[in-house]
């Protein structure tokens, strides 16, 4: 395999981190050769898994739709899209270096890694902190004491739900698809109990981490005191750093990925960002759906050729694009049986959530990102994280004051569509054709 290069001298810890990535992912090429057939198997349940998620959010949704005041979900869905940005502060990278340690029959060093995540989570905590202040400050006390609950309840539940990397680690897909169905099963019906009862949103945060806290610790604790003994504890703190890296490199990506709900929030109010919610809500779940194909496609990616990636890849997404366009034309078809029949309130967000699906089109164009990944194209990686996420975050800042909900929808297509012709853009730089030699 051709190693990448950068194009200029990089800092010594910089270098570092660069062969912590090599590492990862050439562990990862190792392990997909000899477990293909596993994965295979391991793919029907994180499916099975992924399926169960998306049919107890839709619950959730119905539930929250036809239970709450529209301003009360819309708040709701505001102190979410806050909490999916502080979740940042608790270093999710150290969860995939964890996998990658678990797997190379280090357990140990898993359970060091976890307790470094909790300590680091805590940063999550201190965001969460000062953006309570800061709406205690604006006198808005409920807004500031949902925080307050943030600010405990994210440092345990993240830490908490490293039993999974550790599961993946093992290759034991079945038991973490498990778990977590009924993790998910048990939340669910809590959340539902609880907005049956109550429109109150302190108490509906509360809802949103007691169970999954106290499930997943449940799960963690078992793990412990289950975990092999005796063999030699290792340390090696180029992980704990690569993990933090990982983390940061999300930045700009996390903030993109809810700069359009905080936005509808901040200039149309908590109702209009129900209305928003409700419309964008199935197009991403049919979005989420469609998410593990990129997980399956990427150890074959791994152990593809350049060649082969760059003459076979495009067609094959071309086909998934048509596939794409079909779902989205029944989409458009169901939405105005679906939105009266489950969201009765918000039959109104019916044409928004149909443009919205639009926006669908170019998520086949992710999975050139996925193979550059997998083909150790660092260099191209960089600058997507960079250039692609800065974009959507300009966009929505530039469109949404002036057309509202419109302008978010719009900004969203607009966004996939530049973020899609990034990843074209760089996956023929990362996959050049190559000259044939004169004869």
């Amino acid at each position: 395999m051709i190693q990448p290069s950068l194009p200029m001298k990089i800092p010594d810890h910089l270098d570092n981190l660069k062969g912590q990535f090599k590492s990862l992912l050439v562990w990862s090429q190792k392990y997909t050769k000899t477990d293909m057939v596993y994965l295979a198997k391991g793919g029907f349940w994180l499916t099975a898994s992924q399926g169960v998620s998306i049919l107890a959010g839709f619950i959730l949704l119905v539930s929250f739709a036809n239970l709450l005041p529209t301003e009360t979900y819309g708040t709701y869905r505001y102190i979410l899209a806050i909490l999916g940005v502080i979740v940042i502060g608790t270093f999710p990278g150290i969860n995939v270096v964890s996998i990658k340690t678990v797997a190379e029959e280090n357990e140990e060093q898993y359970w060091q890694l976890l307790s470094k995540k909790a300590l680091f989570s805590l940063l999550s905590s201190l965001l969460s902190f000062l953006t309570s202040v800061y709406y205690l400050l604006n006198h808005n006390e409920i807004l500031s004491l949902a925080f307050l609950i943030v600010g405990f309840g994210l440092p345990l539940v993240y830490t908490s739900g490293m039993y999974e990397a550790l599961l993946y680690g093992r290759k034991n897909f079945k038991r973490a698809a498990q778990l977590n169905m009924l993790n998910k099963i048990i939340v669910t019906a809590f959340l539902v109990l609880t907005v049956y009862f109550t429109d109150n949103i302190i108490i509906l945060i509360l809802a949103y981490f007691i169970p999954e806290t106290i499930i997943q610790t449940i799960y963690l604790t078992y793990f412990f005191k289950k975990r092999p003994t005796g063999g030699a504890p290792s340390t090696n703190n180029q992980l704990t750093k690569f993990g933090i890296h990982l983390s940061m490199m999300d930045v700009l990506k996390t903030v993109a990925g809810q700069i359009d709900k905080m936005l509808v929030f901040h200039y149309l109010g908590a109702t209009q960002l129900a209305i928003y919610a409700i419309a964008t809500t199935p197009p991403s779940q049919i979005k989420n759906l469609m998410q593990n194909l990129t997980t399956l496609a990427f150890p074959k990616m791994s152990t593809a050729t350049a060649d082969s990636l760059r003459e076979t890849l495009p067609n094959k997404l071309f086909r998934l694009e048509m596939v794409i366009i079909g779902l989205i034309i029944i989409y458009w078809l169901a939405a105005p049986v679906f939105f009266p029949l489950f969201f009765p309130k918000y039959v109104g967000a019916i044409l928004l959530s149909q443009v919205y699906a639009l926006s669908l089109i170019f998520f086949p164009r992710t999975f050139l990102s996925t193979a550059m990944t997998a083909q150790l194209k660092q260099k191209e990686l960089y600058f997507i994280r960079i250039i692609a996420p800065t974009l959507r975050i300009i966009i929505f800042l530039l469109v949404l004051p002036i057309w509202g909900m419109w302008g978010a929808v719009i900004g969203s297509i607009v966004g996939n569509a530049l973020t899609s012709l990034i990843y074209t853009y760089f996956f023929a730089k990362a996959f050049p054709k190559t000259t044939p030699p004169l004869s």
